[in-house]
Parts: C-alpha cells; sequence; structure tokens
C-alpha cells in the first residue's frame, strides 16, 4: 500500500520544505498545468500500512510537527504572519509502481486526531542528513526526546495568548521549573513575569486570558501580544540550544557512513 498526501499553506513555507532533506518525509511541488501550485507529502513511515485511520492520524501528527519546527525556524512572528500548513487530502494506492491515475482518496466520517508518526522504519541515507536544516533536524531529535516532540506538538497547536502560556508551561517543565529555567537559560526574569502575569489576567486580555474572572488587580508591567509571542520564541529557541549542537549532530550523521 502506498500513501499521498496533498497539503495547503503558505507557499513560501512548503517551497523552503521542499529543498529539506529528511529520512521521514519528503514534501514536494507538482501541478499539471505548471501553474497552479500543488504540494504533496510522502513518507516511507506509512508504506505498506493497510489501515487508512492510523495512516491519517500520523499524516496529522507529521504535519504537526513540520509546523512546530517551522515556526521555530522561521521565528513565531513570522510563521504567524505565513500560516500554518495543513493536510489537504490523503490519498492510497495498491499498485506497486502507481501512476496519476491509481491513487484513490481516502475519506472519513468522523474526526481523527493526531498520533504519533514514526510508525515505520525511515530510510536511512547520508543523502538525507536531516540536521542539514533546523526544521528537519528538530523532527529528527522527536524520536528520541520526549520534550522535544512535546514541544513540536504544543507550537503546533496555535500561538495565542493561551497557547503561549502552555509552550511556557511545557519548557519550564522540561527545564526543571520556572527558577531553574530562568537561571538555566539566563532569561530576564522581569520580562518573564509581565508575559505571565499578562497572560493570566482577564483583566487585560478579557476571554483570551489563561484564567476567567478572579478579581485580580491590573499588574504593573505588562507585554503586548507581539512582545508576548517574542518572548516565548526565545525561550524555546534558548532552551533547544542549550540541549543540543545541531551541526554537531550533523556532523555525527554524516560520520556513520564512513
Amino acid at each position: 500500500m502506498h500513501w499521498l498526501a496533498t497539503l495547503n499553506g503558505n507557499s513560501i513555507i512548503l517551497s523552503s520544505l521542499d529543498k529539506m532533506k529528511s529520512p521521514h518525509f519528503s514534501i514536494f511541488q507538482d501541478s499539471d498545468d505548471h501553474q497552479a501550485e500543488q504540494f504533496f507529502l510522502r513518507s516511507n513511515h506509512f508504506k505498506g500500512v493497510d489501515d487508512a485511520q492510523q495512516v491519517y492520524s500520523s499524516v496529522c501528527g507529521l504535519i504537526q510537527l513540520v509546523n512546530g519546527a517551522s515556526a521555530i525556524h522561521w521565528g513565531f512572528n513570522d510563521y504567524i504572519r505565513r500560516g500554518s500548513i495543513k493536510l489537504d487530502e490523503l490519498y492510497f494506492s495498491n499498485e506497486e509502481y502507481p501512476s496519476d491515475s491509481d491513487w484513490t482518496s481516502a475519506r472519513f466520517k468522523e474526526e481523527i486526531l493526531p498520533s504519533n508518526p514514526f510508525i515505520g522504519e525511515p530510510i536511512v541515507s547520508r543523502l538525507l542528513n536531516p540536521f542539514s536544516s533546523a526544521t528537519t533536524g528538530y523532527i529528527e531529535l522527536c524520536i528520541d526526546n520526549e520534550d522535544v516532540f512535546n514541544i513540536l506538538r504544543q507550537i503546533s497547536v496555535g500561538l495565542d495568548w493561551r497557547n503561549l502560556y502552555c509552550i511556557w508551561d511545557t519548557v519550564s517543565h522540561y527545564s526543571g521549573g520556572v527558577k531553574k529555567i530562568i537561571k538555566d537559560l539566563n532569561l530576564d526574569e522581569s520580562q518573564i513575569k509581565a508575559f505571565t502575569g499578562t497572560a493570566n489576567n482577564f483583566g487585560i486580555l478579557g476571554v483570551e486570558a489563561r484564567h476567567g474572572v478572579m478579581g485580580w488587580e491590573i499588574p504593573k508591567n505588562t507585554v503586548n501580544y507581539e512582545q508576548a509571542v517574542s518572548i516565548v520564541n526565545d525561550v524555546v529557541v534558548k532552551y533547544l540550544k542549550n540541549k543540543v549542537c545541531l551541526g554537531c549532530k550533523s556532523k555525527e550523521w554524516e560520520a556513520q557512513f564512513n
């Protein structure tokens, strides 16, 4: 069984993914008239799997990781302006070498939630060094690093006030708590307090706040939305840089083929 997904979203981000290398997926562009842009996703993880719901769920999970990693790569504010990538449709074929006419759409009546995309074996090749770009490098780290996996998924849900705080919660947890993350990542404590105080306060954000009406006073130090996005973006980038050297990982990948 072969699987192929069509994608929609910002063409600039999709075009950049078209140039990246990963053992877990490939995103490529094709169109019949060479004018309308159509992007496809293919993954060796799904090859031979017969359960359409499992594949659909895993494809959605893979797109979550791609969105989360792309947001870090582009920067949160820039990524918000460009928009996320979405699954358009999933197709399957039982032909060994399917042609354009051999693909059938997989359709479902009920909602299917995203799940772990790493259900099959990746393609291991020197030519598919995932650490040659930050986007594919972070996705590669998800296999053995629960924290990176959950951070990328959390980012992919969106970057509104509540989810910004959820991202902060997740990174703080894996860092050993608020005091430790501020110290280890050399964060500006007053800036972090301004962010959390704003995000929590119904008097400032109304229904967008992390909490409902609590009767709290407006904090003296607050941040606007763009500042909040930049603060959480900075926290995530510092956490990942503190955790892993992508350049070192790239050299390790190349070394295994020598």
